[in-house]
Protein backbone atom coordinates (compact mmCIF):
# COMPACT_ATOMS: atom_id res chain seq x y z
CA UNK A 1 0.00 0.00 0.00
CA UNK A 2 2.99 2.27 -0.40
CA UNK A 3 2.27 3.43 -3.95
CA UNK A 4 1.96 7.12 -4.76
CA UNK A 5 -1.71 8.11 -5.13
CA UNK A 6 -3.15 11.48 -6.12
CA UNK A 7 -5.73 13.85 -4.72
CA UNK A 8 -6.80 16.45 -7.28
CA UNK A 9 -7.83 19.69 -5.59
CA UNK A 10 -9.07 23.12 -6.43
CA UNK A 11 -7.39 25.91 -4.49
CA UNK A 12 -10.68 27.78 -4.06
CA UNK A 13 -10.70 26.72 -0.42
CA UNK A 14 -7.02 27.34 0.26
CA UNK A 15 -7.28 26.49 3.95
CA UNK A 16 -8.19 22.88 3.05
CA UNK A 17 -5.05 22.64 0.92
CA UNK A 18 -2.93 24.05 3.76
CA UNK A 19 -4.56 21.58 6.18
CA UNK A 20 -3.49 18.66 3.98
CA UNK A 21 0.13 19.86 3.78
CA UNK A 22 0.45 20.99 7.40
CA UNK A 23 -1.32 18.09 9.12
CA UNK A 24 -0.63 15.25 6.65
CA UNK A 25 -4.22 14.19 6.41
CA UNK A 26 -7.04 13.90 3.88
CA UNK A 27 -10.74 14.25 4.53
CA UNK A 28 -12.83 11.08 4.38
CA UNK A 29 -16.46 11.71 3.37
CA UNK A 30 -19.61 9.73 3.90
CA UNK A 31 -20.70 7.97 0.70
CA UNK A 32 -23.83 10.14 0.39
CA UNK A 33 -21.60 13.24 0.17
CA UNK A 34 -19.65 11.98 -2.86
CA UNK A 35 -20.42 13.39 -6.31
CA UNK A 36 -21.76 10.21 -7.99
CA UNK A 37 -25.55 10.07 -7.48
CA UNK A 38 -25.43 6.27 -7.87
CA UNK A 39 -22.90 5.90 -5.05
CA UNK A 40 -23.75 3.03 -2.72
CA UNK A 41 -26.55 1.66 -4.88
CA UNK A 42 -26.94 -2.07 -5.49
CA UNK A 43 -29.43 -4.42 -7.11
CA UNK A 44 -31.40 -7.24 -5.55
CA UNK A 45 -34.44 -9.26 -6.54
CA UNK A 46 -37.52 -9.47 -4.37
CA UNK A 47 -37.19 -12.57 -2.20
CA UNK A 48 -33.40 -12.87 -2.65
CA UNK A 49 -32.34 -10.28 -0.04
CA UNK A 50 -34.30 -10.06 3.17
CA UNK A 51 -35.15 -6.81 4.93
CA UNK A 52 -32.81 -7.35 7.92
CA UNK A 53 -29.79 -7.77 5.63
CA UNK A 54 -30.74 -4.65 3.66
CA UNK A 55 -30.86 -2.77 6.98
CA UNK A 56 -27.43 -4.12 7.97
CA UNK A 57 -25.99 -3.03 4.63
CA UNK A 58 -27.53 0.44 4.98
CA UNK A 59 -26.13 0.84 8.50
CA UNK A 60 -22.69 -0.44 7.52
CA UNK A 61 -22.48 1.91 4.53
CA UNK A 62 -23.48 4.77 6.84
CA UNK A 63 -20.64 4.01 9.27
CA UNK A 64 -17.96 3.97 6.58
CA UNK A 65 -16.07 7.05 5.46
CA UNK A 66 -14.25 7.18 2.13
CA UNK A 67 -11.17 9.00 0.93
CA UNK A 68 -11.03 8.89 -2.87
CA UNK A 69 -7.68 9.01 -4.64
CA UNK A 70 -6.47 8.39 -8.17
CA UNK A 71 -3.68 6.14 -9.39
CA UNK A 72 -2.77 8.66 -12.11
CA UNK A 73 -1.34 12.15 -11.95
CA UNK A 74 -1.76 13.25 -15.55
CA UNK A 75 -5.39 12.65 -16.47
CA UNK A 76 -6.87 15.63 -18.34
CA UNK A 77 -10.44 14.94 -17.15
CA UNK A 78 -9.35 14.71 -13.52
CA UNK A 79 -7.48 17.99 -13.86
CA UNK A 80 -10.55 19.61 -15.41
CA UNK A 81 -13.17 18.17 -13.06
CA UNK A 82 -11.41 18.19 -9.69
CA UNK A 83 -8.60 20.75 -10.01
CA UNK A 84 -10.69 23.66 -11.21
CA UNK A 85 -9.89 23.46 -14.90
CA UNK A 86 -6.11 23.02 -14.47
CA UNK A 87 -5.74 25.92 -11.99
CA UNK A 88 -5.50 23.63 -8.94
CA UNK A 89 -3.12 20.92 -7.84
CA UNK A 90 -2.66 17.17 -7.72
CA UNK A 91 -1.19 16.10 -4.39
CA UNK A 92 0.90 12.92 -4.48
CA UNK A 93 0.52 11.01 -1.22
CA UNK A 94 1.43 7.69 0.35
CA UNK A 95 -0.67 5.75 2.82
CA UNK A 96 1.61 3.68 5.01
CA UNK A 97 -0.65 3.04 8.02
CA UNK A 98 -1.61 -0.66 7.87
CA UNK A 99 -4.86 0.12 9.71
CA UNK A 100 -6.33 1.58 6.52
CA UNK A 101 -8.04 -0.57 3.94
CA UNK A 102 -7.44 0.55 0.35
CA UNK A 103 -9.56 -0.87 -2.45
CA UNK A 104 -9.53 -0.50 -6.22
CA UNK A 105 -12.82 0.75 -7.63
CA UNK A 106 -14.32 -1.58 -10.22
CA UNK A 107 -16.07 0.09 -13.14
CA UNK A 108 -18.39 -2.75 -14.06
CA UNK A 109 -21.67 -1.21 -12.93
CA UNK A 110 -23.79 -1.51 -9.87
CA UNK A 111 -23.33 -4.78 -8.01
CA UNK A 112 -25.99 -7.42 -7.37
CA UNK A 113 -26.50 -8.77 -3.82
CA UNK A 114 -28.38 -11.81 -2.51
CA UNK A 115 -28.78 -13.17 1.03
CA UNK A 116 -26.03 -15.73 0.48
CA UNK A 117 -23.63 -13.03 -0.78
CA UNK A 118 -23.79 -11.02 2.44
CA UNK A 119 -20.72 -10.89 4.69
CA UNK A 120 -18.84 -8.30 6.74
CA UNK A 121 -17.33 -6.82 3.55
CA UNK A 122 -20.55 -6.40 1.55
CA UNK A 123 -20.93 -2.65 2.22
CA UNK A 124 -17.33 -1.99 1.10
CA UNK A 125 -17.83 -4.15 -1.99
CA UNK A 126 -20.94 -2.19 -2.93
CA UNK A 127 -19.01 1.06 -2.47
CA UNK A 128 -16.23 -0.21 -4.76
CA UNK A 129 -18.50 -0.64 -7.79
CA UNK A 130 -19.22 2.26 -10.10
CA UNK A 131 -20.59 2.78 -13.59
CA UNK A 132 -18.02 2.62 -16.39
CA UNK A 133 -18.43 6.34 -17.17
CA UNK A 134 -16.25 7.00 -14.10
CA UNK A 135 -13.42 4.68 -15.23
CA UNK A 136 -11.19 7.62 -16.20
CA UNK A 137 -10.72 8.33 -12.46
CA UNK A 138 -8.71 5.12 -11.90
CA UNK A 139 -9.83 5.42 -8.30
CA UNK A 140 -8.59 3.79 -5.14
CA UNK A 141 -10.60 4.20 -1.98
CA UNK A 142 -9.44 4.26 1.59
CA UNK A 143 -12.14 3.18 4.01
CA UNK A 144 -12.31 4.23 7.64
CA UNK A 145 -14.87 3.62 10.32
CA UNK A 146 -16.10 6.98 11.60
CA UNK A 147 -12.68 8.64 11.28
CA UNK A 148 -13.01 11.99 9.58
CA UNK A 149 -9.42 12.09 8.31
CA UNK A 150 -6.94 9.63 6.81
CA UNK A 151 -3.29 9.99 7.81
CA UNK A 152 -1.01 10.37 4.80
CA UNK A 153 2.44 11.61 3.89
CA UNK A 154 2.71 14.19 1.12
CA UNK A 155 5.48 13.56 -1.41
CA UNK A 156 4.72 15.85 -4.34
CA UNK A 157 2.57 18.75 -5.41
CA UNK A 158 1.80 19.08 -9.11
CA UNK A 159 0.66 22.55 -10.12
CA UNK A 160 -1.95 22.86 -12.85
CA UNK A 161 -1.05 24.07 -16.31
CA UNK A 162 -3.31 27.10 -15.99
CA UNK A 163 -2.18 28.08 -12.49
CA UNK A 164 -0.90 31.64 -12.42
CA UNK A 165 2.69 32.47 -11.51
CA UNK A 166 1.69 34.21 -8.29
CA UNK A 167 -0.10 31.09 -6.99
CA UNK A 168 2.82 28.87 -7.97
CA UNK A 169 5.21 31.14 -6.06
CA UNK A 170 2.93 31.14 -3.00
CA UNK A 171 2.65 27.34 -3.01
CA UNK A 172 6.40 26.94 -3.52
CA UNK A 173 7.17 29.26 -0.61
CA UNK A 174 4.59 27.55 1.60
CA UNK A 175 5.98 24.09 0.85
CA UNK A 176 9.57 25.23 1.46
CA UNK A 177 8.57 26.45 4.92
CA UNK A 178 6.34 23.52 5.92
CA UNK A 179 8.17 20.57 4.34
CA UNK A 180 10.97 21.20 1.84
CA UNK A 181 11.13 17.45 1.07
CA UNK A 182 7.87 17.74 -0.92
CA UNK A 183 8.68 17.91 -4.62
CA UNK A 184 6.92 20.62 -6.63
CA UNK A 185 6.26 19.70 -10.26
CA UNK A 186 4.62 21.61 -13.09
CA UNK A 187 1.86 19.67 -14.87
CA UNK A 188 3.42 20.74 -18.16
CA UNK A 189 6.42 18.57 -17.27
CA UNK A 190 4.39 15.36 -16.92
CA UNK A 191 1.68 15.69 -19.55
Amino acid sequence: MNELLYKYRSLDNFKNFVDIILKNRLYAARYKDLNDPMEGQYYYRHGELNHSIREKIRNEKGELRICSLSKVRNNELMWSHYANGQTGVAIGVRISDPNYTTENVLYNGITYVRDQDYNDQTARQILCHKLDVWAYEEEKRIFTMNEQYVKISVHEIITGRRMNTRDISLITELIEKINPDIEIIRADDIM
